[in-house]
């Protein structure tokens, strides 16, 4: 069968598999307009509000101990250890209204005097006082609750711990040995207390924006959805007297074309408008890679479906197994939560599944808004080749 015979049966097939669907296909066509336009409306009003939001907050505040105690001390630095925390200046009350009343700060925290020795006892009498800039609101409401919080926890720390002291000592025990023991105590779990902001700390765990990683796990996951309808479209037709004809007429090439083919238009009517929404949005700058990536998957899953058609068993076990290999690349590719999770072994071994580099890939182009390289295709062809040797061999009907 000549070259030009083999394109236009090609083209009379894919015509026909398409017109079959047209419903669905419209459907399909106009549900991802509207989707693509409203995810483009949202983009562009949460890039102009960002553009116009103020800068990161980042406060100043003064510490006032009467007593220059280690809690003030304690107090400050752990205030210090705070990301949205500048400075904290360690007045007296002179000097810290003072700057309260140029706007160098945004709140003083006043310890009164004797608060260290009442908390010791375990019977504070004074609170800890905390007055607010008046000209800074929007800030003040923000930290206002987050202090009052942080001062009534180590209220409750201090006097819990250093009362336990007061009483050991009031029923006969060594002062020196309780003190002692205590301190090492309290220092224990202010250490664990304080280190509760650690998470916030650039560089302390794999960073991973949820947001994000949930777009990247829709766009593969929409990517190798068509696949499924290429092993119905290839379970619909084995074996039949149909089948033999057009394998008589046109070989079993063009089948295999227009089965991907079909897969194809499915695959652009839902992952194109996606990716332009978000070019329009700003946040994909590499959409054209980003594409060829996720085409890259569905290729592959689309070859495997074609192999796992070709199974003699039954219709609605084979789309059982479809949908169990569609979950287990999605899984193993961390389209649904990151690798990054699993135990070490599991992570090595996702790492080399067919999704993992087009996951690891989008999550990089929409999270940094990088112009991807062509080096970042080269590891989907691993994945290419064998799914391709697995369709040609086990895919193909013979009459």
């Amino acid at each position: 069968m000549g070259v030009s015979l083999k394109r236009h049966a090609i083209w009379v097939l894919l015509k026909r598999e398409l017109s079959a669907a047209r419903t669905g296909l419209l459907v399909t066509a106009v549900v991802m307009l509207l989707f693509a336009l409203a995810l483009t409306s949202l983009l562009r009003i949460s890039t102009d509000a960002g553009k116009q939001a103020p800068a990161t907050l980042r406060i100043e505040a003064s510490i006032i101990d009467e007593d220059h105690s280690i809690l003030g001390s304690m107090v400050a630095i752990y205030f210090e250890n705070i990301k949205f925390v500048r400075r904290i200046y360690r007045d007296d009350l002179l000097q810290a209204m003072k700057r309260l009343k140029a706007g160098e700060i945004l709140c003083a925290i006043y310890l009164p005097p004797g608060f260290m020795s009442e908390s010791a006892a375990g019977s504070p009498k004074q609170s800890v006082e905390i007055w607010f800039n008046p000209g800074m609101q929007p800030e003040a409401y923000q930290i206002g609750l987050t202090f009052n919080q942080h001062a009534g926890a180590l209220d409750f720390l201090y006097s819990n711990v250093f009362g336990y002291q007061n009483l050991y000592v009031e029923l006969g025990g060594d002062e020196d040995l309780s003190w002692e023991k205590t301190s090492r105590q309290a220092l224990n779990v202010v250490a664990a207390y304080l280190d509760r902001n650690r998470f916030t700390a650039d560089g302390d765990l794999f960073e991973v924006h949820a947001l994000t990683h949930a777009l990247s796990g829709v766009l593969v996951i929409l990517s190798i959805l068509p696949s499924v309808g290429v092993l119905a479209s290839t379970i619909r037709s084995r074996a039949t007297s149909h089948e033999d004809r057009l394998l008589i007429a046109c070989g079993y090439g063009p089948l295999m074309i227009v089965r991907l083919l079909a897969g194809l238009v499915w695959w652009a009517l839902l992952i194109l408008p996606i990716l332009l929404a978000l070019r329009a949005g700003g946040i994909a700058r590499s959409a054209f890679m980003m594409s060829l990536l996720l085409f890259s998957a569905y290729l592959v899953s689309a070859l495997v479906m074609l192999a796992l058609g070709r199974i003699k068993a039954p219709g609605l076990t084979l789309l059982q197994a479809g949908w169990l290999v569609i979950l287990l690349l999605i899984v193993s590719g961390g389209a649904i939560y990151p690798v990054s999770l699993f135990p070490l072994p599991l992570t090595r071994a996702a790492s080399y599944t067919p999704l993992y580099p087009v996951m690891q890939a989008v999550y990089r182009a929409l999270g940094e808004n990088v112009i991807l390289t062509s080096r970042e295709l080269f590891p989907q062809l691993r994945s290419l080749v064998p799914a391709s040797v697995i369709a040609l061999t086990f895919g193909r009907r013979r009459l």
